[in-house]
């Protein structure tokens, strides 16, 4: 009868021996990303909420359209230009600002139209040949496929501004000033 009693409770050690084996170490959540789909319905969502008809999602993967035209001069091949950065974050409807920054010179020279005549694909390019001085660019990034860092399953805090897990990011660039250059 004893040998009975053995073989149930060596089963049993046996088993739980293998179970702690086989469970990590750490047991930290595992961080997934969302979904390229489940982001674009929140960035939809968010764009029929605030009523934002001139954005395009495009094959890059992020969404962009001209805010605002402008109605100063636009940029030539000669021109000394500037911009104004704002970087923000939304989940839902709540939306923090987490960075707005000048930017007037490329490593202490004037921004000129011409430096970025090879780099067609930037959006600063974009902006100044679809726009004029006072002209804005949106562009709204899912979280899954940003490539600012503001993003994760995790919350953050950047600057001390608490940015939701899974945000979208939000960057607009404003052509603040078109020189005639020399």
């Amino acid at each position: 009868m004893k040998k009975r009693l053995w073989i149930p409770v060596l089963s049993i050690v046996t088993a739980a021996g293998l179970t702690a084996c086989l469970k990590k170490g750490d047991d930290v959540p595992v961080c997934t990303s969302n979904s390229l789909t489940a982001d674009r319905q929140s960035i939809d969502s968010f764009i029929a909420e605030n009523d934002i008809s001139y954005l395009t999602y495009i094959s890059d993967g992020y969404y962009r359209g001209i805010a605002n035209p402008g109605s100063g001069s636009t940029a030539a091949a000669d021109s000394i230009v500037e911009f104004k950065r704002t970087i923000s974050t939304f989940k839902g409807s709540s939306l923090v600002t987490v960075i707005t920054e000048n930017l007037t010179t490329n490593n202490g020279l004037p921004i000129r139209f011409s430096d970025f005549q090879n780099a067609t694909s930037s959006p600063f390019y974009y902006l100044m040949t679809n726009a004029a001085k006072g002209g804005i660019l949106r562009q709204i990034y899912p979280s899954s496929a940003n490539a600012l860092g503001y993003y994760g399953c995790q919350q953050q805090t950047v600057d001390g501004k608490v940015i939701p897990a899974y945000s979208q990011v939000i960057v607009d660039i404003e052509l603040t000033a078109v020189k005639k250059g020399n």
